[in-house]
């Protein structure tokens, strides 16, 4: 077979546009930057954060600012709000949007107040309680009337500067405020919450009584979990009402983990959200790897942990945004590089998320220009091609295999460049366990390997010896539209050919990877079979075929 031809690279001259502006006139952000309070705490600070954001185009198309952590008195809210407000005006004339995150709802527990007591000045409530009577003094009873006053203030105040979301921190959770949630039952167990809960079901449970019962009885168990789930979005519903009375505009949207035990309060919170506003609302899966030194499979396994949890909350039509939460702590230089973000955000992208946060700097640990050369730059160099990516999968789904197979597993066998499915799209059949259990990438030959890829019928098949992921999408039709190919090994690879199912050879196919300039690709017709060659793909690196 002749050796297959790369067209000459095509020259763009790009000026960046936000995917919202590109994305017939939509309203959804892809490159969203988280901030800590920290970045605008003073002007000189927003300033330095402002200066590497605008000489980094493309490094975002949206900021989401920070309502701050503890609780602090409304004339401190108000200031804070003052210079969002005009950080969102600065970030508008450059043509990136706002949103929000009221990083404080409960409080995610002591450890964040010892040493910043000042932070809680407003805290003149009780704190959450478990179930062996330890309160967290730095976290709230959920249902306290001071607290909710609390909640509805801070609310109307950030609400005013009508960001296009507001994201609820997920501090919005009923276990984890240590150490009240140390060796205990789930949700709030002081006094008060004890007696509402008497009073709903007629109940006359002390602490010690309800905890032994619930460990007896299903039924009450049911009932104490939904009342858990409850309390979490009354106060969801709370923040949505006072949102959207002052900023009707303004989405909705929640922070949370990716694990089976969250489906159901998540999915009752964003259904909470969406009804009080009669928007969509977004939903970012979070938890861990949040550092290179996790291993950079960790990233990509993240990914396809992220789009499991979109299948397993059902994937409601009223969610518009679904990202991941790229993050560090605490977002020094050692913890993440551009490049790892860039690749955990493909991925992302590929496996049916639709838009990016990045939680990866803050003005109180290292300087501006520290961050802007060792993660802005990267990300705004390969920011280009993360938004052709996105617009050529609107209206794809992915297509690949399903397992059973925990997410590490599926992605050591995804390795083998065979289509995986982790969550929702076009299923090509089912892979079971054992058969995933066989596959040892680095005792095996790639012959070996090839036979496994040729033995299965799917939309993109790796015909070359190559280690990394490939991933299709398709249209609702069935076309291949996209090829999302990944490099997992800390080498470049070469020459890895690829046969595309149900593509002509007439067809215009363009090779895009991170921070590199788009390839033609020759198509090529061999047997009735179509084939294009990527002419190389760099260490730990991603890309896409593009068809027309």
């Amino acid at each position: 077979m002749k050796k297959f031809l790369i067209f000459t690279a095509i020259c763009l001259g790009f000026s960046f546009q936000s995917y919202a502006e590109i994305n017939d006139g939509g309203q959804r952000s892809l490159m969203m930057l988280r901030l800590r309070p920290t970045n605008t705490d003073t002007d000189e600070a927003w300033n330095e954060t402002y200066k590497i954001i605008k000489e980094n185009p493309g490094c975002c198309d949206e900021v989401w600012f920070s309502t701050g952590m503890g609780f602090l008195p409304q004339e401190w809210h108000e200031d804070k709000a003052a210079r969002i407000g005009r950080a969102m005006v600065q970030l508008k004339e450059i043509g990136i949007g706002s949103s929000l995150q009221f990083q404080m709802t409960i409080g995610h527990g002591d450890k964040f107040g010892v040493g910043n007591e000042h932070l809680y000045a407003e805290k003149t409530w009780r704190g959450w309680t478990g179930s062996q009577g330890v309160e967290a003094k730095y976290s709230s009873c959920p249902r306290n009337p001071k607290f909710m006053d609390y909640v509805r203030s801070v609310s109307r105040i950030y609400a005013s500067l009508n960001p296009a979301y507001i994201w609820v921190d997920d501090d919005l959770r009923y276990d984890n405020h240590k150490p009240a949630t140390l060796d205990s039952h789930i949700g709030c167990w002081c006094d008060e919450c004890i007696a509402e809960f008497n009073e709903r079901h007629s109940g006359r449970w002390t602490r010690q009584t309800l905890a032994g019962a619930l460990e007896k009885d299903k039924t009450l168990d049911s009932l104490w979990h939904s009342w858990c789930v409850e309390t979490l979005c009354d106060i969801a519903a709370t923040i949505s009402e006072e949102v959207h009375a002052v900023s009707p505009q303004t989405k909705m949207a929640f922070q949370g983990k990716k694990e089976d035990f969250v489906v159901h309060h998540v999915k009752a919170i964003l259904s909470v959200m969406h009804e009080k506003t009669g928007l969509p609302v977004g939903y970012r899966p979070g938890t861990g790897p949040r550092f290179d030194i996790d291993g950079p499979s960790g990233q990509i396994v993240k990914s396809m942990q992220s789009a499991r949890f979109i299948e397993l909350i059902g994937n409601p039509s009223f969610v518009d945004i679904w990202c991941p939460e790229i993050e560090t702590w605490p977002r020094v230089y050692g913890s993440r590089t551009g490049q790892g973000v860039l690749v955990e955000a493909f991925t992302s992208l590929a496996y049916g998320l639709n838009s990016v946060s990045m939680f990866i700097m803050a003005a109180d640990m290292e300087p501006a220009d520290l961050y802007s050369r060792s993660l802005l730059k990267p990300v705004s160099q390969g920011s280009d091609v993360l938004m052709k990516y996105a617009l050529a999968n609107e209206g794809t789904t992915v297509a690949g295999y399903k397992s059973s197979a925990s997410c590490d597993l599926l992605y050591e066998f995804a390795r083998t460049g065979v289509p995986v499915l982790p969550g929702v799209g076009n299923s090509l059949g089912e892979v079971p366990v054992d058969q995933i259990l066989e596959v040892n990438i680095p005792k095996q030959l790639s012959a070996d390997i090839q036979k496994l890829r040729d033995r299965l019928d799917a939309p993109a098949v790796c015909c070359s010896p190559f280690v990394g992921l490939v991933i299709p999408r398709v249209s609702a039709e069935g076309s291949l539209r996209t090829v999302g190919v990944v490099n997992t090994r800390i080498d470049s690879q070469e020459e890895v050919k690829i046969r595309l199912a149900g593509v002509p050879e007439k067809a215009k196919v363009t090779w895009h990877e991170l921070k590199k300039k788009p390839l033609r690709c020759r198509v090529e017709s061999v047997d009735g079979q179509t084939y294009v060659m990527i002419p190389q793909i760099a260490a730990w690196n991603a890309g896409f075929l593009e068809i027309k």
